[in-house]
């Protein structure tokens, strides 16, 4: 939610809320999928979180999107990913390696998905 302030104002103490602002996807760039029709999963960590995260290397320089614990069709995940992102995205083991910072865009797909 954000932080919260004092206003001073006549004498009363009005709360004012700091509104964040998450970055805004373009629908028309996210698939229309179900969650029947994915033939790939992603498992959620035990706090329930997404497990979509960013790693910085060589001093800020080169910034990847991490997403782990992905199973089932990672090739189809993959063409999908690279429709998203529109940058190149590495396969390893379990895990999904995109050039770049796209951890806001992935989660709100996955989310649309049902994940």
């Amino acid at each position: 939610m954000g932080r919260v302030r004092a206003i001073k104002r006549q004498g009363q103490r009005k709360k004012v809320e700091c509104q964040r602002f998450a970055e805004v996807v373009e629908e028309a760039r996210l698939p229309r999928l179900s969650f029947i029709d994915c033939d790939f999963q992603v498992v959620r960590t035990p706090s329930g979180n997404l497990p979509v995260y960013s790693r910085v290397r060589k001093h800020g320089t080169e910034v990847t999107t991490i997403v782990r614990h992905a199973f089932g069709d990672i090739t189809a995940m993959k063409k999908d990913l690279v429709a998203i992102c529109e940058a190149p995205v590495r396969e390893r083991l379990g895990t999904l390696e995109v050039k770049g910072l796209h951890v806001l865009k992935i989660k709100q797909w996955l989310r649309s998905l049902g994940f």
